[in-house]
């Protein structure tokens, strides 16, 4: 064995100690090592290498026991409030370009929510409302630096990390609050979406105690209602962003496209565009320039001016013309 792979080895055992020991991972340190071992000629192939050879298998499917009801005949636990779908297609359509402007779009989604009968469904329009607010908030981070987020403004007393992240942590309270009243696929899903942004608003100690609940409160959700497609993609999202070695680009890409596919899963275009943008974001890690650029592409075709979709498209142009 050469000097090179045995010390890939050590520094990979030391990271496997380190990231096992945070319970993060729910793999077994066994399966972990064979995982990332098979995938890897520890000797001289690049990161990037062996990331783009990433064979892993999907193994997760849902419960058989979860019943699969078109959507159109099975309604969502919690419908948006007309307001909170604008805010959402504001956001996403990149038309928030000031303070004013969300804090307009958050004041009319709280004023909707408020205005609902009951409490349950009162609160994770609110959890909602909050949510989208801290993502506007944040809607410039870049996804190509998910491991170097800084958005601290000096000029301001709070960073944009932790503006954002008080929205998340009112977002997360109330979907507890909801699930107190009775356990329903939207809470869980919002629940799961809040607590995956707050991971990338917060620091590490954050991620480590609550990086799990993600997949977790994604899986109740699509157990409660199968067509539930913002549950589905939390489920899958984790593979497809995690840091080598943890990611897993092949598998959550073919499982990303097969909940594309489900006539049973509930796709709103809010949903549609986050599972593009997944799924162009595998491509890009695997240094498949124009495979990234045509799912960055669907993006806008839905929403023409989305940030993110531009920013990647730009992106991937640039590296396939040989730019840093």
């Amino acid at each position: 064995m050469s000097k090179n792979a045995i010390t890939a080895k050590k520094i990979l055992s030391a990271a496997l100690l380190i990231i096992l020991g945070s319970g993060l991972f729910a793999e077994s340190e066994e399966e972990l090592k064979k995982r990332i071992l098979s995938n890897a000629d520890l000797s001289g192939e690049s990161a990037e290498e062996i990331m783009a050879a990433d064979d892993g298998e999907d193994k997760w499917a849902n419960s058989k026991n979860t019943p699969k009801r078109l959507p159109s005949t099975f309604p969502r636990d919690v419908p948006y409030t007309k307001a909170g779908i604008d805010f959402c297609e504001a956001h996403y359509g990149h038309k928030i370009f000031n303070s004013q402007t969300r804090q307009k779009f958050y004041d009319a989604s709280v004023e909707a929510a408020n205005a609902l009968p009951d409490q349950y469904s009162k609160l994770i329009s609110l959890a909602r409302a909050d949510y989208y607010n801290g993502l506007s908030i944040m809607e410039t981070f870049d996804l190509t630096s998910l491991d170097k987020i800084d958005l601290g403004d000096t000029n301001a007393t709070v960073s944009a990390n932790d503006f954002a992240g008080s929205f998340f942590d009112k977002a997360i309270e109330k979907c507890n609050e909801a699930l107190k009243i009775k356990r329903g696929s939207d809470a869980y899903s919002t629940l799961a979406q809040a607590i995956s942004m707050n991971c990338t608003a917060k620091n590490v100690s954050y991620v480590l105690s609550n990086g799990l609940k993600v997949r977790a409160n994604a899986k109740k959700a699509v157990a409660l209602d199968y067509s539930n497609g913002l549950g589905q993609f939390m489920v899958i999202a984790q593979d497809a962003y995690a840091p080598w070695p943890f990611c897993k680009l092949r598998s959550s890409r073919k499982a990303l496209i097969r909940i594309l596919n489900d006539k049973y899963i509930r796709i709103e275009p809010f949903d549609a565009q986050m599972i593009y943008a997944a799924i162009g974001y595998t491509f890009y890690k695997q240094k498949k320039w124009d495979k990234a650029i045509e799912w960055y592409k669907k993006i806008l075709e839905i929403y023409p001016q989305n940030f993110t979709a531009r920013q990647m498209i730009k992106k991937n142009q640039d590296k396939k013309a040989g730019k840093k």
